[in-house]
């Protein structure tokens, strides 16, 4: 273990040099080896630069492991799986995907019914599961499945409910119906569930439950097609799904979740290589739109609370603005995951575990939580245990570019430079963007091969003439070849920019060997943490 010798931070991880908080060098701490297997990290973490008393708290992995308590274990509790597409036109896909995801979110407004997120409910599509493993491994007791005949102007909708542990048909129905009754139906199926599940309704919910989002058919098509490019997380797909979001309100100009998906479309975006000057005020003008069109809408404070995180680096009124949407919408494991991130970032990492169990709690397969359980493992100096996190999320999804990513930097962490190589390079081509790139560069200027650190930032120079690369990214290869006043003047030009990176500044290893030079503090200024 070793030790920060002026906020007496604690960290397990022997390869790190420098405090988090306040860059003074790391001795060995008091406590044994042994003992860190026994005793979880006790950390003292500071909320910002410059104040004088510490906090406190317990960084404990097994906040995402310990065990449900008997209430939530005997909860009602559904899984909605993918509807079957029975049409000959493949391209309805998206609408029997659809029509499961809006029942699975209508159902989450219900007050103690446990909803399998769409993560994890989707992951068996395709797949001939037995239903008693699905409902084990989601860690639900009934499954919702059916099948959809779409063709022309009417649709068929057979849909049953599934008692897992014997297989039982708890309730069944088939729907035909012109598509314009589309909303109808699921009205229909959502009450039926609710009853055969034996849950009362209080007004509020049911009014929740049934409540419209749109009135037009058409303009609900539109936004399917939008989710399902959503779904697929490639920056050509959040294109595609602005698109028919952008359709869908046309149609309907009063589509509080169409504002709100082309917002998160925006967000998402900024991650790539879209420039966060463009993807600002688009973003930021969808979700104050679907705000006001609807205050109450979850979706829409989540997609603020990112705008207010990413975009406008105002770390206390995003998290105003996540538990908004939790209070909302408390069932929805995406908003659990986000402000469990939050924390993470805001190096709140005990209660960052904790959110982000309760989103595994609800989507147990989701990569994108199950990795953002490892990087924070990571960057609360549980290296370790993060190692055995990213391989796990890797079994579940090989190849997942952003866990193979964490995977290379938390071996570097460790000083494990040539499993860090192997491990970024074995990074798909079509998934080396420019994040992992940076990641590349810093692991390569790390194990002393600085001429190939070198080529990727000459790669970065000339790609952005033609293509916005993150100023950021060529920060993190500079921290690795410990190259300060580059490092510096680039994390600077980000900071100008308004790099959705930037919030990373405070927990992110690869700028570890800054944090010893009074400048980095005047970075943290900039990036509003102080």
């Amino acid at each position: 273990m070793k030790r920060c010798p002026q906020c007496r931070r604690d960290y397990n991880d022997d390869s790190l040099s420098f405090c988090l908080d306040d860059g003074s060098e790391l001795l060995f701490g008091p406590a044994s080896p042994n003992s860190l297997a026994d005793e979880p990290a006790t950390a003292i973490l500071h909320d910002g630069v410059g104040l004088s008393e510490p906090r406190t708290q317990i960084l404990d992995s097994s906040a995402v492991k310990e065990p449900l308590s008997s209430d939530v274990q005997n909860a009602p509790s559904i899984a909605v799986l993918p509807f079957v597409n029975m049409s000959a036109d493949g391209e309805n896909e998206y609408f029997c995907d659809g029509l499961a995801e809006e029942m699975l979110n209508a159902l989450t407004k219900i007050n103690g019914l446990k909803v399998a997120a769409r993560t994890s409910a989707f992951a068996f599509k395709g797949k001939n599961t037995d239903i008693s493993e699905i409902a084990e491994k989601l860690g639900v007791k009934t499954i919702l499945e059916g099948s959809v005949r779409k063709s022309a102007d009417r649709v068929r909708i057979t849909t049953q409910l599934i008692n897992a542990a014997d297989g039982y048909h708890l309730w069944s129905e088939r729907y035909d119906r012109e598509l314009k009754d589309i909303f109808d139906v699921q009205d229909e199926i959502a009450v039926a569930v609710v009853d055969a599940l034996k849950i009362k309704l209080l007004g509020e919910e049911k009014a929740a439950l049934l409540k419209r989002h749109t009135q037009s058919p058409e303009a609900h098509e539109f936004y399917l097609r939008g989710l399902s490019h959503f779904a697929k997380w490639t920056p050509a797909d959040f294109h595609k799904a602005i698109e028919n979001f952008g359709k869908a309100i046309a149609i309907d100009p009063e589509y509080a979740f169409a504002y709100a998906g082309v917002a998160d479309s925006y967000t998402e975006l900024s991650f790539f290589s879209f420039s966060p000057i463009d993807a600002t005020a688009l973003a930021k003008d969808a979700a104050s739109r679907a705000l006001r069109l609807d205050p109450d809408l979850a979706e829409a404070h989540n997609s603020d609370a990112l705008i207010k995180l990413y975009f406008d680096w105002d770390y206390p009124a995003a998290e105003a603005a996540f538990k908004k949407a939790i209070a909302l919408n408390p069932g929805s494991a995406i908003v659990h995951m986000w402000y469990g991130w939050y924390l993470g970032l805001m190096a709140r990492f005990d209660e960052s575990l904790r959110e982000l169990r309760r989103a595994h709690e609800l989507d147990p397969l989701s990569p994108p939580n199950n990795n953002a359980i490892g990087v924070v493992l990571l960057w609360s100096g549980q290296t370790d245990v993060a190692i055995e996190q990213f391989k796990d999320v890797l079994e579940l999804v090989p190849g997942y570019p952003v866990s193979n990513t964490f995977l290379a930097e938390a071996y570097a962490a460790k000083g494990d430079m040539a499993s860090a190589i192997a491990t970024i390079e074995s990074t798909p081509p079509e998934a080396m963007d420019p994040q992992a790139l940076g990641t590349m560069g810093y692991v390569y200027a790390r194990s002393g091969n600085r001429d190939k650190a070198q080529k990727i930032l000459d790669e970065f120079a000339e790609r952005s003439s033609g293509e916005y690369i993150p100023a950021l990214n060529f920060a993190q290869i500079y921290s690795g070849l410990d190259a300060r006043d580059q490092a510096f003047e680039c994390i600077v030009k980000a900071c100008e920019e308004g790099a959705i990176w930037i919030p990373f500044l405070k927990v992110d290893l690869k700028f570890d060997h800054l944090r010893s030079d009074p400048r980095f503090k005047e970075m943290l200024q900039l990036a509003g943490f102080c």
